[in-house]
Parts: structure tokens; C-alpha cells; sequence
């Protein structure tokens, strides 16, 4: 910094008298500046703390919009050692009564002894089936002393919910440890283990599904002898429509023996006798799920009530949130007329705007429905704006009609035709009643075969190729070989080509299946692919030349596509896709799901917005970057802009005035100084004057 001297010449103060004049000229416009720029700053910061409640106020609102937590049943049991239970949306409420009598179980199988688990059993590929055990005239099988049936009157019947399941035995595997790990390995529902029994090592096979239709068929592929003798992988083989391991002599075939049978369970419900293949039954009562854990002594109760306790906390969290932003927008915008005091938001017209809407919102009513008020579910609000929250009034609403509840409060939609079901909406679904047009069912892809089967009873396939490849829905298979077997009827057959399609790797990771059966009046197989819609389709990729035959399917072989669904909502033309129909126009994304019926008119789906929906989009509209809140925020930061640019600017006016100031008492020192030395020379002058006349 450079040393100034100013004020040297003449003795004065200049550098103070700049200051002074300087800070006369600045203090007051900075001080009104810098007040603006704090009212401000408080201003954004108030609004900041205005957001924050809204967004904790619309995040519990947004809870609200779910409908499962308005209509969710619960269920108890008075026997919780015996029986539990669980409820779905779709539960009644009521009581049900139940005794166990048996409990489900899962087939087990055992091999021969073995020396050791590191015995060598074989290559190949085993392919496991699942289906139920009975003797010819479809009654009960039991197996002997040994655990082996009697093949002469058996059959097993394919389980046509269940895929085939194929493990390749490597020479990495071939050992009985390498089997169990194999097995192990696949992932599907059978489980092996190895166990010493005090007089060798013991391959054990479980099927992991319980019930009478999850016993397991074992065919053999085995690389070194055929599947009919008690060497290699065969002995591994374990079909009850075969002889015995313990017969005198080949054919062999049932070479494993049973430990314990597969079972369903036996229980009643309500007095009506019920068969499950498992313990968990979910398909008795519609929305229920009963867990059996143990056969009863005494009747069990279980009841279902409806459970409001997750919506219950919501609404807690509902009219918390609201009173918070009540007290944070008084905290930010009131006026004390007694201390003149006022809070940093008062007069802005934003907070007018927000409680403005949010009071039109809460007190406003649904357009239909059981409920059409929040006063009805037990919101109400005291003399100084307080929201309340009645618990044993909303309660009582969820109890008399859960979904007039979730519908007050969520996106709702409801259809009057029980084979029209309402979805989704969007954000863009305008509330309202629309009409269902339907001039198009979607239908599934499907294949008829060209030519009748060979045969439709006594199919022997045991000697021939029995391999195919299929495309379904635009997927490719790879090979698909069917089991060598004898098949009593074409229907058994038609069961064992589903299973080996629908256990494909390639269709089961894509979620694809097929239905197959036998129409006995043409002859012929038929494919039908699970899918609805324009992409449903079936075709043949190819085929051994014995299956073609057995079959009477080809590659030549034309197939039907399915069909979208297609028609109107709300009088709109609507995008179909497969069974689902989804609307434009006002029904901008309602979209609905057609699973039966006919074409024609269908009935309404009645779409509706509640207040959580509501509430929850009108913060949002505010806090976007054009809502009122932002818009102000906005503002209000570019004020602060301005103020800071009006302090540069004050600043550097400041610094020309203070130059300017600098060269003027400069001046005015040099001019002072200069009379000073006039002065003082003339002083000089006259006293030596003086002194020459009085001498």
C-alpha cells in the first residue's frame, strides 16, 4: 500500500475529512441495501422451511394412495400350534372352522446299498417326471414290505403342472457322491443325499413338493448298457409301470424302492371335506392361505377381520404432517399487532395461494362412493384450524367398506363386468365413469396338426426318436425329446409332450408354455400357446421322422396367431395388448384387463382421484420449476442478484469519489501550503523591516 501525506503542507486532517464524507455518502444506501438484502435472505430461508413441511405433508399423503392397506384382511387362529392362516385383499371376513387328519408328505426313494460313496454308478441322463401313483382303475396303490410296486396293475399319471426335469451324469459325476451333487445342482424340485445305514451308503431321493401328484418317474439314458438292466446309471431308474429290481431276471426298471409315499392332506373346512397337496392350501377360501403344521385333536377356528392398522398409521402421519405445516406457515407469515412484530413471510401472497388450495382440496367431496368427505372417515378440525383425527371413526369405515375408503383416498378403479378388471391409471386418467366396447376378444396363438395321430391308444415310442423343436411366441426350443415309453391313449401322450415344452430351459427362463391336448373327433394334436395376443404364436421347427408319424404334426405344419384385444373406453378408440386394453383421451393410461366373454358392450370402469391423489399432485404442481412456490423462491434469489450488483456498483462509486475527493484536498493542501510560505515570508520581511528603521 502506497504511504500517502496528505494533509502535510497544511496541518489538516484530510484523511478524515475523506473518510468522513465518504461514509455520509455510502452508510446510508448500504445500510438500506444490506435491510432489503436480510428481509430477503429470510424470506427465501422462510420459504425453504415452507417447502420442507409441504413435502413431509405430501409424502404422507402420497402413503395414503395405496388401496391393499384399506382392504387388507387379517386373519388368527385359535390354535396357532396347528394352524395358521393369512389373508389377501380378496378374503371375506367371517369365521371358518377346521380339523386336520393327515398331512401332506413328499416321496422318498432309495437305491441299493453301495460300498462307499465313491463307488462308480454310471453316465448318461436321468430324466425325472412327476405325476400320481394309482393302480389301473385309478384307485389307491400300495407298494410291498420292500417298498416296490406290483407293475402289473399300476400306471402313473403325468403331473401336467409340472416341467420334466433332465440331469446330465458327466464323468465328472458318475460317482454316487457325483449323482447327489448333480442332482443337487439342477435346482429343480428334487433333493439327494447320501446315508450310511449301518450297512453300506445309500443314494436317497426326495421330491421337495409334497401330495400324491408329486411322485417322481426316473428314466434313464445311459451311456454304457440300456435302461432295462441293474448296471450303470440305470440302476438309478424308477418307473412303477416296470418290473422290479428284486424280480429273477430282466426287464428291470423299477430298480429303486420307496420310503416313504407321497400324500395329500386330508382336512375339513366348514364341514366340507378338502384333499390339498400341501400343507399351505391357498385355493380353498378364496384369498385365504391356511398353513397345516400338525393333524388336529379338536376343531381349530380361524377369523378374519380386516386389518386397518398400516392405513391407521398413515392417517396419524396424515394429520401430524398437516399440522406441522399449519404451525411452520403461522411461524413464517404472522403479525403481532400488540408488538408490531411480523413473521418474514406475512403479506406474501404465495402462503395465501398454498393454504388457499390445500383448504379447497381437504374440504372438497368425492364425486361417488360410501364415503365422499374426510369428515366421514374421521378428519375433522378444531376452532383454530387443527386438523383432528378420529381412530375408532375411520376404523369403523374400513370395516363397513374398505374399498369406498381407499378409493376416497387412492386411484381407483372398478368394473361392473366381473370379466373386465380394472389395472392401473396414470397420472393423466381423468376421474370418471368411462364405457368398456369390445370388438375383439384376444385370442392365443394355437396349431393344429396336418394329419391325424398314428394311433390313439397303446402308442409305443419305446424304439424310436422321439425329438422335436418348436418356436412358441417367437422363441426357438432347441431339441425336445420325449420320454421312450408306452403310452396307454393319445391324452397321455398329449400330457407328456406339455410336460417336456413347458420343461424346456430356453421357454421356462422366457415364461412360456403351452397347453396340449387330443381332439378325439379330428384325430389330431393341438398346441396352444399361453399367451394372448398379435405375438402368441406356435410353429414346428422339426421333427424326427417316428414323431411325425406318431403325431401326425410337420413343419409344413400352419399355425394361427392370437389376437389383441381391441375396442373403446370411454367411447375413445384403445391400444390392445394381448388381454390388456388401455385408454386415451380422458382415460389416457386406464388400462383394463378383458380375460372372458364376448364382443360387445362391457360394462363401465368407474375411475376415481382421492384426496391423497389430489393433495399430492397440487404440492407437486407447486414446487415444479413454474409452480407458485418455486416461482416466488425464484424471485426472491434474483432480488438477492440485485441487491449484491447494487453494492458493487456503490462500491465502485465510491473509489472514483474518494480519488476525486483525494485530488481536490490535495489540492487545497498544496494551495494552504503555499500561502502558509507566502505568509511566513512576509512575516520574515516585515520584521526585518522593523528592525532596520528602529536602528
Amino acid at each position: 500500500m502506497a504511504i500517502t501525506s496528505t494533509g502535510l503542507g497544511s496541518g489538516l486532517d484530510i484523511e478524515g475529512l475523506i473518510s468522513k464524507l465518504i461514509s455520509a455518502e455510502r452508510d446510508p444506501v448500504t445500510k438500506k441495501i444490506q435491510a432489503q438484502g436480510t428481509a430477503i435472505t429470510n424470506k427465501v430461508s422462510a420459504l425453504g422451511t415452507v417447502s420442507a413441511a409441504l413435502s413431509a405433508f405430501q409424502s404422507a399423503t402420497r402413503a395414503l394412495e395405496g388401496s391393499s392397506q384399506y382392504v387388507k384382511p387379517l386373519a388368527n387362529s385359535t390354535d396357532s400350534a396347528s394352524i395358521t392362516a393369512s389373508a389377501s385383499s380378496a378374503a371375506q371376513l367371517g369365521n371358518h372352522t377346521l380339523s386336520v387328519s393327515q398331512l401332506a408328505q413328499n416321496q422318498r426313494l432309495k437305491t441299493n446299498v453301495f460300498s462307499s460313496a465313491n463307488d462308480v454308478i454310471g453316465t448318461g441322463k436321468l430324466i425325472i417326471d412327476f405325476g400320481k401313483i394309482t393302480k389301473l382303475d385309478g384307485s389307491a396303490a400300495t407298494p410291498d414290505a420292500n417298498g416296490y410296486y406290483d407293475d402289473t396293475d399300476i400306471k402313473f399319471s403325468n403331473n401336467t403342472g409340472k416341467d420334466s426335469l433332465t440331469i446330465t451324469i458327466d464323468s465328472q459325476h458318475n460317482t454316487l457322491s457325483g449323482v447327489r451333487d448333480a442332482i443337487n445342482a439342477a435346482g429343480g424340485p428334487v433333493s439327494a443325499s447320501i446315508i450310511n445305514d449301518g450297512g453300506g451308503f445309500r443314494l436317497v431321493l426326495s421330491s421337495t413338493e409334497s401330495g400324491e401328484s408329486n411322485s417322481m418317474r426316473i428314466t434313464v439314458s445311459d451311456d454304457v448298457s440300456g435302461s432295462t438292466d441293474l448296471t450303470g446309471l440305470s440302476q438309478l431308474a424308477y418307473d412303477v409301470t416296470r418290473p422290479k429290481a428284486t424280480n429273477p431276471a430282466a426287464p428291470y426298471g423299477q430298480n429303486l424302492s420307496q420310503v416313504q409315499a407321497a400324500k395329500n392332506a386330508n382336512f375339513t373346512i366348514d364341514g366340507i371335506a378338502v384333499t390339498s397337496e400341501s400343507n399351505t392350501a391357498s385355493s380353498v377360501v378364496a384369498g385365504m392361505t391356511f398353513n397345516l403344521l400338525k393333524t388336529t385333536t379338536s376343531p381349530v377356528t380361524v377369523s378374519v377381520t380386516r386389518d386397518a392398522s398400516a392405513a391407521a398409521k398413515g392417517m396419524e402421519s396424515f394429520v401430524k404432517t398437516y399440522n406441522e405445516l399449519r404451525k411452520t406457515i403461522k411461524d413464517t407469515s404472522y403479525f403481532d399487532a400488540a408488538t408490531k412484530s411480523v413473521g418474514a413471510l406475512q403479506g406474501e401472497s404465495v402462503i395465501r395461494t398454498i393454504e388457499s388450495q390445500l383448504r379447497t382440496l381437504i374440504n372438497g367431496s368425492a364425486p361417488a362412493g360410501t364415503f365422499t368427505r374426510l369428515s366421514d372417515v374421521g378428519i375433522s378440525f378444531d376452532k383454530s384450524g387443527n386438523m383432528l383425527y378420529d381412530s375408532s371413526k375411520f376404523n369403523n369405515a374400513v370395516s363397513k367398506d374398505a374399498a369406498s375408503v381407499a378409493a376416497l383416498f387412492g386411484s381407483y378403479g372398478v368394473a361392473s363386468d366381473s370379466q373386465v378388471s380394472y389395472f392401473s391409471g396414470a397420472s393423466g386418467t381423468k376421474a370418471g365413469k368411462y364405457a368398456i366396447n369390445i370388438t375383439q376378444v384376444a385370442t392365443q396363438g394355437k396349431l393344429e396338426a396336418g394329419a391325424a395321430a398314428a394311433a390313439t391308444t397303446n402308442i409305443d415310442l419305446t424304439s424310436t426318436t422321439n425329438t422335436l423343436a418348436l418356436t412358441i411366441d417367437g422363441v426357438s426350443s432347441g431339441t425336445i425329446t420325449l420320454n421312450a415309453a408306452n403310452y396307454a391313449t393319445a391324452n397321455d401322450l398329449a400330457l407328456e409332450i406339455q410336460s417336456k415344452i413347458n420343461g424346456n430351459s430356453v421357454f421356462k427362463g422366457a415364461g412360456i408354455g403351452v397347453t396340449v391336448s387330443f381332439d378325439s373327433g379330428t384325430g389330431k394334436f393341438n398346441l396352444t400357446s399361453n399367451k394372448f395376443g398379435a405375438n402368441s404364436t406356435v410353429a414346428v421347427s422339426s421333427i424326427s421322422g417316428d414323431l411325425q408319424t406318431a403325431l401326425g404334426l410337420s413343419t409344413a405344419d400352419t399355425g394361427t396367431a392370437g389376437l389383441n384385444v381391441a375396442g373403446s373406453i370411454g367411447n375413445v378408440q384403445a391400444t390392445g395388448d394381448g388381454q390388456f386394453l388401455t385408454g386415451t383421451g380422458d382415460a389416457t393410461g386406464l388400462r383394463v384387463q378383458i380375460t372372458g366373454g364376448n364382443a360387445g358392450e362391457r360394462g363401465t370402469v368407474s375411475f376415481s382421484r382421492g384426496f391423497a391423489v389430489q393433495i399430492g399432485d397440487a404440492i407437486s404442481s407447486m414446487q415444479t420449476t413454474t409452480g407458485a412456490l418455486t416461482t416466488r423462491q425464484n424471485s426472491l434469489n434474483k432480488s438477492l442478484d440485485d441487491l449484491t450488483n447494487q453494492l458493487d456498483k456503490l462500491s465502485t462509486r465510491m473509489t472514483e469519489l474518494e480519488k476525486r475527493y483525494r485530488a481536490q484536498f490535495t489540492a487545497l493542501d498544496v494551495t494552504i501550503s503555499r500561502l502558509q510560505n507566502t505568509s511566513s515570508f512576509l512575516t520574515q520581511q516585515l520584521s526585518a523591516l522593523s528592525a532596520s528603521t528602529g536602528n
